[in-house]
């Protein structure tokens, strides 16, 4: 399932994920890291993490 996890800057602190599949995916949704290294989409399940510096 490493297709899931989607890796980001370290200085990102917001993301928006809307499935990714052109018209198939969901509803555009933002989510803030406040100060975690990984977020889940919880429509998704995509994984964002962050990369280590």
């Amino acid at each position: 399932m490493e297709e899931n996890i989607i890796k980001v800057s370290p200085e990102t602190e917001t993301i928006c994920c809307d499935g990714g599949q052109d018209g198939l995916g969901h509803p555009a949704v933002y989510y803030s890291f406040d100060n975690q290294d990984k977020v889940v989409c919880g429509y998704c399940g995509k994984i964002y993490v962050k990369e280590k510096e």
